[in-house]
């Protein structure tokens, strides 16, 4: 069977959720005899670079075909928003790829940097298209369902008003941002109506917004096209069908994990209580609620929070704020990052993993390894975070964004006799990548003779 993987970002640039379950699949496939071709996108910022272009990489036995993305187009082709969901050069390259590759099935995961016109390509082929949703792209040009404050975001309101506003927040000068929070939504759902309806596209920040008028439509008319969406939890499934998307058929398929190498054990307290936190420095993932809420133990507490997560090039100011926090704290500890394959070897190093995200998580990959390890969890109660764990039972849940609660769940672990080791004996056994595969392949057969 000859399958395309498609995701927005891949290794060895990039190395989040999406990333590894994409590479995950994609070797499962190739040791069971099939082959996977991955599709991806990359932002190329090369200031030579004006243009468009596709080039190949072989990573593990693997070839990637990478869309490069320009970064310094033309000033009058520039649409941030319509180049992310809608880019007529990744689509006339994936036609391409389609005709030459020949697949019998293409798995989407992520359509941000490529084109949900992707699917029309699918389609026209008679290929059949499935799609596992990480995050939710779909409904946020963000992705991540949150607002400028860092509240969550319920997702775009009548005309996508809210997104509009959030989109000046961000991109424009405080000055022009505050008049336009000042008007009233219904007074620019005519507007935004108008845009939707307009064939042609406008130029300069008028196409920008009009780009983001009919962006919802857009995508959610593609994914009625695809022949199944995999979902990791009800609460994803809840909130992409609260915001439009309906698909033929929705399948629930828990994320699987490579289960050789970890050690399940059982977690008694020592001297010190190990955190850790293994993501990236995003300010949705929280990472910041973990530093504050260390900062308000006594500096005698006996706790040590291990942090793994790769230093961007480009620093934000988010990240200084952390190396000034470690710099003064020398319980709060950066680790760098890791291989893949020390992930079992880093697990055993510590006592509980911190998850404090802020916006709706999909299901961490970080959350299923760490249960495989008998690792317990301490995580924002938040759906995708809550699926997986059961307050008291296999780790603690805290309010997402509370700093107070999650000390107060530190000093749980430290005082309650046992506790730790009571959460440690009730981890779940998450589903091996090899199951996941397998589930995978026989999807993959159905929609094929569903195509016939």
């Amino acid at each position: 069977m000859r399958v395309v993987l498609i995701t927005h970002l891949f290794l060895p640039e990039f190395s989040g959720g999406t990333e590894t379950l994409v590479y995950s699949i994609a070797t499962g496939l190739i040791a069971k005899g099939h082959e996977a071709v991955v599709v991806t996108g990359y932002d190329d910022k090369s200031a030579s670079n004006t243009e468009a272009f596709f080039d190949d990489y072989m990573l593990d036995g693997i070839r990637v075909v990478r869309f490069r993305r320009c970064q310094n187009p033309p000033k009058q082709a520039f649409n941030p928003i319509r180049d992310d969901y809608d880019n007529r050069a990744f689509e006339a390259g994936f036609k391409k790829l389609l005709a030459e590759f020949k697949p019998d099935v293409v798995h989407f995961h992520h359509f941000g940097r490529l084109s949900i016109k992707a699917v029309d390509a699918c389609v026209a082929a008679q290929i059949p298209a499935l799609l596992t949703t990480t995050d939710y792209w779909p409904i946020c040009v963000h992705q991540a369902l949150l607002l400028p404050n860092g509240d969550i975001c319920d997702g775009p309101s009548a005309g996508s008003v809210n997104c509009l506003k959030h989109m000046v927040e961000v991109t424009q000068s405080e000055r022009v941002a505050k008049v336009v929070n000042m008007v009233p939504n219904v007074a620019l759902l005519p507007m935004m109506a108008t845009l939707k309806h307009i064939g042609g596209e406008l130029p300069s920040m008028l196409g920008v917004t009009q780009a983001l008028a009919k962006r919802q439509d857009v995508i959610a008319d593609r994914y009625r096209l695809l022949t199944k969406i995999f979902v990791p939890t009800r609460h994803a499934r809840a909130i992409l069908e609260k915001n439009g998307i309906v698909a033929k058929e929705f399948r629930i398929l828990p994320f699987g994990i490579e289960d050789q190498g970890y050690i399940r054990r059982v977690r008694q307290r020592g001297d010190r209580l190990v955190l850790g936190y293994v993501g990236q420095f995003l300010a949705h993932k929280g990472l910041h609620v973990l530093t504050q809420a260390l900062q308000m133990l006594p500096s005698d507490t006996p706790v040590t929070v291990k942090v793994y997560a790769k230093r961007p090039p480009v620093e934000t100011q988010y990240v200084r704020d952390f190396f000034v926090a470690a710099e003064a704290d020398p319980r709060l500890q950066y680790c760098s990052t890791f291989e893949n394959g020390k992930f079992p070897e880093v697990l055993d190093a510590i006592d509980a993993v911190v998850i404090p995200s802020i916006w709706h998580e999909n299901m961490p990959l970080v959350s299923l390894s760490a249960q495989a390890a008998g690792c317990p969890l301490i995580v924002s109660d938040v759906g995708g975070l809550s699926d997986v764990v059961t307050h008291g039972g296999n780790g603690l849940l805290f309010a997402p964004g509370s700093a107070e609660q999650l000390r107060d769940c530190i000093l749980q672990l430290l005082n309650e006799d046992n506790l730790l080791t009571r959460l440690s004996q009730s981890a779940v056994s998450p589903s091996s990548l090899t199951q996941y595969v397998d589930a995978l392949e026989q999807e993959y057969l159905q929609a094929g003779r569903k195509e016939k």
